[in-house]
């Protein structure tokens, strides 16, 4: 297959909108890699200058080690799978995933193999009689999938092709598309503004924001070790809960102090947090570290506080509480046994050894 690299590649709309800025990155042979990010990052704009559908200001990209900049869109061995299906409605399944191959003039033979090849991968057998009309947006979407797959390209390109369909579809999709990178063994790029399918599907995850790559790492990582607050912030569901406060330190001990709670900082943490001290900073805390005392026996009255039930939203399996603790709201995701009241007020542990630190100034990790 290939690799594909990008050397300071920008892109500039204009005479300054700088919709992707600097961005050095080598997607692996056979590696999927997602770009997400919020809408207007860059992403797109990223992946249509890989397809040669967009012009690159500066830098270069190179696929299998070739300079593609000055090449033809349909002579870089790549095949593009975009948010909308564009499929022909006059041309049956069969034609609208051979027509790329016609084009080419590969012999009928050659042409039908693949197509039933692809047909097969992707369950549609049943359906290339079919026009598009009398298709649901799923077996559309394994349709413009299966025209990419007949071209056996290089490189796949997936612009957001699951936003056009339901939750539940959207599911089973995620699940088709990363079965079909195991079973091809091909190089994927993929674009989409949802973190759950980026943390499902890539072997690696680009985060983006404002057109500048802001960490590239697998998904644990990202979630575990996020390098600033915006990849912290974007990346997990529910959100991490982020709190402003202070370092302080009381007799021996360092702590993060609210102002109406302070906790105990763990001894781990407390080298990379004693040039902070009696200095404001933000602690980030995924919703699943925060748990009610009563499931938490033995817990520490250091990482302890008081908060107010504000909303509860049952999810089956478990539920998310709405908290106000201090200045601040909070979400905490504990388990479908809890059993409180709205306007409830509650004792809650914050897991600190699972707490992150950022700098107030430049948003960056400090622990």
């Amino acid at each position: 297959m290939a690799k594909v690299v990008l050397e300071n590649v920008s892109k500039i709309f204009g005479s300054d909108i700088k919709a992707v800025d600097n961005v050095n990155l080598e997607i692996k042979d056979r590696e999927f890699l997602v770009l997400v990010g919020p809408s207007g990052c860059g992403k797109s704009t990223t992946l249509r200058m890989v397809a040669g559908l967009e012009t690159i200001t500066t830098g270069k990209i190179y696929i299998s080690d070739l300079c593609v900049n000055d090449i033809h869109p349909k002579d870089r061995d790549i095949a593009m799978v975009f948010q909308s299906y564009a499929l022909y409605p006059h041309m049956n399944v069969f034609d609208n995933m051979a027509f790329g191959l016609k084009l080419r003039n590969y012999p009928k033979e050659e042409i039908n193999r693949r197509v039933q090849d692809a047909a097969e991968i992707l369950g549609i057998k049943q359906l290339l009689e079919r026009k598009p009309r009398q298709l649901s947006g799923g077996q559309r979407q394994r349709v413009a999938v299966g025209r990419a797959i007949v071209r056996k390209p290089k490189v796949f390109l997936f612009d957001e092709p699951l936003s056009n369909l339901d939750a539940k579809m959207r599911v089973q999709m995620r699940t088709e598309i990363s079965k079909l990178h195991n079973r091809l063994k091909v190089t994927m790029i993929y674009v989409t503004h949802d973190q759950v399918e980026a943390m499902t599907m890539g072997d690696r995850i680009v985060v983006l924001k404002g057109g500048i790559i802001q960490q590239v790492a697998d998904p644990m990582t990202l979630y575990e070790k996020p390098k600033n607050m915006f990849v912290a912030g974007f990346i997990g569901s529910p959100p991490i809960n982020f709190i402003n406060g202070m370092i302080s330190k009381i007799e021996d001990d360092i702590f993060f102090n609210e102002k109406t709670f302070k906790v105990k900082v763990p001894d781990e943490m407390v080298e990379k947090l004693k040039p902070y001290v009696n200095k404001e900073v933000t602690m980030g805390v995924r919703p699943e570290n925060i748990y009610d005392k009563l499931f938490a026996p033995g817990a520490s009255s250091t990482s302890t506080i008081t908060a107010t039930v504000e909303v509860i939203e049952p999810m089956g399996s478990g539920i998310y509480l709405y908290l106000t603790a201090g200045e601040h709201n909070l979400v905490a995701s504990v388990s479908a046994q809890e059993r409180v009241n709205v306007n409830e007020e509650i004792e809650i542990v914050i897991d600190m050894t699972r707490s992150h630190f950022f700098d107030k100034e430049t948003e960056l990790t400090i622990v």
